[in-house]
């Protein structure tokens, strides 16, 4: 893996646009997760409360909260790796180096892993940063700093690393089919923004079930929305094994289709 992982990067380490999105979204995770306690500060400033309670009280920093937080915050800006996945697949065809790939031995079955590695690497790299940031709030923040405080909910952390990587599968497929970067992007950016989240609202509202059931919904769902949590409403702080199912039920879809283009199609 760690070649094929090696492999990738030569062939990205030059793209401009491989290090600004990197850059992107590293830098979001960073700004939205330590200015947390600073958006609550302006709160209290401008005098919000929630039942006379102060906005700066809410624990979003303690342990037992941050895993959970963070790893909805680094997939909602999920857009900016899966653009680079995009940018992985597409180049290939683009610069014709897969065919380079394929003359100099290496398998479409190999050629498939490279991407996948590259996916995983990228999914890794996110719960990696994901955390340090959390382990450095904790301690400044949290009022338990026990061993046993830092390593509850700590299964979100992975949990994040298989959304992003599930999310790159849908990503890879897409630009496997597409072929053409700028399409590609524009295709996911218009699903991902738009035609999945009005489909599942109008399913969601009629047939909840099947709402539920489209790919992106049930990739978000293995990590619920925390943060109602602090408005006193149920919100699960566990990986639901139903929600986990559905997410990679769909996996395999994609990584099916992704196999299917790479061997039927002309390479």
């Amino acid at each position: 893996m760690l070649r094929l992982v090696k492999l990738e990067f030569l062939k990205l380490k030059t793209n401009r646009a491989f290090w600004i999105l990197l850059g992107i979204y590293f830098v979001a995770l960073l700004l939205i997760a330590f200015s947390g306690g600073a958006i609550l500060q302006y709160l209290e400033n401008q005098g919000v409360t929630y039942r006379g309670l102060s906005p700066v009280i809410l624990p979003i920093y303690d342990f037992e909260d941050i895993w959970q937080n963070l790893a909805w915050l680094g997939y909602f800006f999920k857009i900016f790796p899966a653009l680079l996945i995009i940018i992985s697949v597409t180049n290939e065809f683009q610069f014709k180096t897969h065919r380079q790939n394929i003359i100099d031995g290496l398998s479409r079955t190999e050629f498939f892993l490279s991407k996948l590695s590259f996916a995983i690497f990228l999914a890794l790299l996110s719960a990696l940063v994901i955390l340090i940031i959390g382990l450095i709030l904790g301690f400044l923040n949290a009022s338990d700093t026990s061993v046993d405080a830092i390593l509850y909910n700590a299964v979100f952390i992975p949990a994040h690393a298989y959304q992003l990587l599930l999310y790159f599968l849908f990503t890879m497929f897409l630009a496997l089919i597409i072929r053409k970067s700028a399409f590609t992007i524009m295709v996911l950016l218009i699903y991902t923004l738009m035609i999945e989240p009005i489909a599942a609202g109008i399913l969601g509202h009629f047939y909840p079930l099947i709402g539920s059931l489209l790919p992106l919904q049930a990739f978000s769902s293995i990590v619920a929305f925390p943060f109602t949590r602090y408005i006193l409403l149920e919100t699960p702080d566990y990986i639901g094994l139903v929600e986990f199912l559905k997410a990679t039920g769909w996996g395999f879809v994609f990584l099916f289709g992704i196999f299917w283009q790479l061997k039927r199609r002309d390479f």
